[in-house]
């Protein structure tokens, strides 16, 4: 591990501030119970009103496919309520920002779109310098990478030769970002080539890593892979079972039931559930291996590194499944569609699933706290603040707060590279491959 600097990290701690970032530390992380009726009962963390079949058009529209089909999964629930064409979260809502329900790292303060600037630059001066071709998974409002482009612009790296693609699914977002990074209001077409003014770089839109070029690539994913869908299991005297989603005809409202049978994701993962001895609960995202595994094959093949950052865990963690509504945890069932969803990543489990592409290392996890002072936020961050007012350098250094100390983002907020074997440096920020 590269050495952190601590002194100016004891300084700030003065600075307290209440956490607006998307993980509360008294999330539910208990065990989940079963009752009688084999109900698992899961308390909302805050008092907040269940939405039923009669005030939610989502609820009403799972209550008619479950009466048809039967219980659907946890993954089959993440999915609709976050991008339902007609009622999903993302593809309805202003969902960043203090008018949101979470505020991400880009959204606290550029000095973390900066350092992000200087992992990317290190990492392909020291790796050849040739086209740069850098993608961002999940780019919310574009706020990062407008940090990013913002110093590579500053610092003149690089010009015609760079090569921008964000990977988004949500049309609003995707014209979000098109009005910070183009100046323009409209809907980008995928795959559409179009110029950063000012700077000449090209700027497309994908769905699919398929789509990007045969170049060398750096990839960034801020807070995307908590997103996807996950698969939730409970240990029972019965052995492993499946965590379902069913609807109450008297409530109206959705319940969390466990699987009568064994399902087909059961079936899949029975080694590996079998193994598992020191938890009750485990929670497995197959989509987020796909997508990890699609990230190394293009570096395997084309060269470059990738930088995930995300709440997660090294496979410990048990029920980490909570919604977020105005920067407060609710149950996830409670209003599906009108608030966030997300579980913290195994970050043991995307290294298994990368691992298994030749030609390919991992770096890390380290917190963001360790990640963030080996870039040298702390330099920055005094930088940022000379000449301010009072107030200035207050507000600079509460974002910093909220970016580093444990009692936020610091240590909750984990950060894995993964790099081409050719690869002969390690990446800014980290030490020796784990």
């Amino acid at each position: 591990m590269l050495s952190i600097r601590q002194v100016p990290y004891t300084f700030l701690r003065h600075v307290y501030c209440l956490s607006s970032c998307r993980y509360q530390s008294n999330t539910s992380n208990e065990s989940t119970n079963i009752s009688s009726s084999d109900n698992i009962k899961k308390s909302s963390v805050n008092s907040t009103s269940w939405s039923t079949s009669d005030t939610n058009g989502l609820v009403k529209e799972l209550s008619s496919r479950i009466k048809t089909g039967g219980p659907i999964t946890v993954a089959e629930f993440m999915r609709e309520s976050l991008l339902n064409p007609k009622y999903g979260y993302y593809t309805r809502h202003e969902v960043f920002g203090k008018k949101g329900d979470f505020i991400t790292a880009p959204e606290i303060s550029q000095i973390f779109g900066e350092l992000l600037a200087i992992w990317l630059m290190y990492e392909h001066s020291t790796n050849g310098g040739n086209d740069l071709q850098l993608v961002e998974l999940g780019p919310g409002r574009g706020t990062l990478m407008n940090d990013i482009i913002r110093v590579l612009r500053k610092r003149k790296y690089s010009d015609k030769h760079t090569f921008i693609a964000l990977y988004e699914a949500s049309p609003l977002m995707r014209r979000r970002q098109a009005e910070l990074l183009l100046n323009r209001s409209f809907d980008p077409i995928i795959t559409n080539e179009y110029r950063i003014p000012d700077i000449n770089y090209s700027l497309v839109w994908i769905d699919d890593l398929k789509q990007l070029q045969s170049r060398t690539t750096y990839f960034i994913t801020n807070e995307l892979f908590d997103a996807y869908p996950i698969h939730k299991f409970q240990k029972t005297v019965q052995g492993w079972k499946e965590i379902m989603i069913d609807w109450n005809p008297l409530t109206k409202q959705l319940q969390y039931v466990l699987s009568a049978r064994q399902t087909a994701m059961s079936r899949l993962y029975n080694n590996f559930l079998s193994s598992i001895d020191d938890r009750q609960h485990v929670e497995i995202s197959p989509q987020r291996s796909v997508m990890m595994q699609a990230i190394c094959k293009h570096i395997s093949n084309n060269g470059g590194s990738a930088l995930i950052g995300d709440y997660g865990h090294w496979g410990e963690k048990e029920d980490t499944f909570r919604g977020f509504h105005k920067h407060t945890v609710v149950d996830p069932l409670s209003d599906p569609g009108n608030i966030d969803i997300t579980a913290d990543v195994d970050f043991e489990e995307l290294a298994l699933s990368g691992s298994q592409i030749a030609n390919v290392q991992f770096y890390g996890p380290v917190s963001q706290r360790n990640f963030l002072y080996n870039l040298g936020i702390d330099i920055r961050a005094s930088t940022l603040a000379k000449n301010k007012t009072p107030e200035e350098q207050k507000e600079i250094l509460t974002a910093v707060e909220k970016l580093v100390s444990p009692e936020h983002m610091g240590e909750r907020f984990l950060y894995l590279c993964v790099q081409n074997s050719n690869n002969k440096n390690a990446p800014a920020g980290f030490s020796s491959p784990y």
